[in-house]
């Protein structure tokens, strides 16, 4: 893990009925690996009006049905060194924390290693 601190992860969807099952999911998985970690789920037009300066994320997952809005997110944060990415088809709708949260670590183990503050995957 890159540090001992909270990882933060926002996971915009569309309204935010299943990604409740998938955020305790993710949740036991941190548990279970030993990581404090903190998601919130916010509805798709998030990115219109949250403040990311004054209430930053580590990383921000995309849900499949929203997919269409990585790109503007990730343009809107990337100067604060937010890693975007879209979630897995698959793994959202198997309600799959444990590969979820995997994801949420390689990506910051990937920016660690480069020292990139722009990470976006489909």
């Amino acid at each position: 893990m890159p540090n001992p601190k909270t990882i933060k992860v926002l996971l915009i969807c569309a309204a935010g009925m299943s990604s409740s099952l998938l955020i305790a999911s993710i949740m036991e998985a941190a548990e279970r690996a030993g990581v404090d970690l903190e998601v919130r789920a916010y509805f798709a037009n998030i990115g219109t009006y949250w403040d990311f300066e004054e209430h930053p994320f580590d990383v921000i997952l995309i849900a499949p049905q929203v997919r269409f809005m990585r790109k503007s997110v990730a343009k809107k944060v990337e100067p604060l060194g937010i890693i975007v990415q879209g979630i897995d088809p698959q793994a959202y709708g198997m309600v799959d924390g444990e590969k979820i949260f995997q994801q949420i670590v390689d990506a910051l183990k990937a920016r660690d290693a480069t020292g990139s503050s722009s990470m976006t995957l489909e």
